[in-house]
C-alpha cells in the first residue's frame, strides 16, 4: 500500500510516506509553524518518491495528546485528504508512538513494560504505560494528565519522553535509571507510519470516526 502519515501534534511536525517499500519523510522541531510546514511536507516527499497524491490508499494522523492547535491542526489535514480521496485513515496515539519507538530502541524479545510522559505545560505531563509483549503494544491503561508526581514508574520499567528531562520527579528517577537510548525524543511520523502499515487494512477506519484526544479542555 502506498500510505502517508502526519504528525503535527507536538512542538515538531513531520510527514512520512510509505511506497514501493521505501519509507520518505520531513521532520522538523518548529514551534507554531507547523500550519506552514506540513502541507510543504506531504508535496515535498510525493515529489521526491515520484507518488501522485491520487494514488495515496490510506492515512496515519496523529490524534494526541498534544498541543491543541497542533493535533487540531493534523486532523483537519486528515479530514481533508481523507474526504478528497476517499481513503480511510488511522489514528494514532503520540504516547504509543514514543512507546513503539523505545521498544525498537531496547531490540528485546523480552516482556516489558514502558512508561511514556511527555510535558504537557501547566507543570503537568502526559503519561502512559504499555506493555510489550511478542512483538505487540498494548495499553496497560488510560492515557493521564496530571502532576509528575503522580507517574507510577518501577525500578526494571523502561521510560521514553520529555517529562523525564523537566521535571524534577522524573529526572531523579532517569538519574538513577539511565535507559540505553534517547528519551528526550518527539513524536515522529515515520514512527507512526511503521508500527501500522502492516495492520493498517485492520485498524483503519472512515474519517467521520477520527477524533482528536486532548486529555484536558481545550
Amino acid at each position: 500500500m502506498i500510505l502517508l502519515a502526519i504528525d503535527t501534534a507536538t512542538e515538531s511536525c513531520s510527514a512520512a510516506l510509505w511506497a514501493n517499500g521505501q519509507l520518505f519523510q520531513r521532520f522538523s522541531v518548529q514551534a507554531r509553524k507547523q500550519a506552514e510546514l506540513i502541507l510543504a511536507f506531504i508535496e515535498e516527499i510525493l515529489q521526491e518518491a515520484k507518488i501522485k497524491k491520487t494514488e495515496i490508499q490510506g492515512l496515519v494522523v496523529a490524534r494526541g495528546p498534544g498541543a491543541f492547535t497542533g493535533v487540531r491542526i493534523g486532523i483537519s489535514v486528515a479530514q481533508g485528504l481523507a474526504i478528497a480521496l476517499n481513503i480511510p485513515v488511522v489514528s494514532v496515539s503520540n504516547l504509543k508512538t514514543l512507546a513503539y519507538l523505545a521498544h525498537q530502541q531496547l531490540q528485546s524479545k523480552e516482556k516489558k513494560t514502558i512508561v511514556v510522559a511527555t510535558d504537557a505545560r501547566m507543570q503537568e505531563v502526559y503519561w502512559a504505560r504499555y506493555r510489550i509483549e511478542k512483538g505487540q503494544i498494548e495499553s496497560k491503561a488510560e492515557e493521564k494528565v496530571g502532576k509528575a508526581a503522580t507517574v507510577k514508574i518501577n525500578t526494571g520499567e523502561a521510560y521514553i519522553g520529555s517529562g523525564f528531562h523537566v521535571y524534577q520527579e522524573l529526572k531523579s528517577f532517569a538519574k538513577e535509571n539511565p535507559m540505553p537510548y534517547e528519551t528526550q525524543v518527539y513524536s515522529q511520523a515515520k514512527d507512526m507510519l511503521l508500527m501500522v502499515k502492516d495492520d493498517f487494512n485492520k485498524q483503519a477506519k472512515s474519517i467521520e470516526s477520527l477524533q482528536a484526544v486532548y486529555l484536558r479542555e481545550p
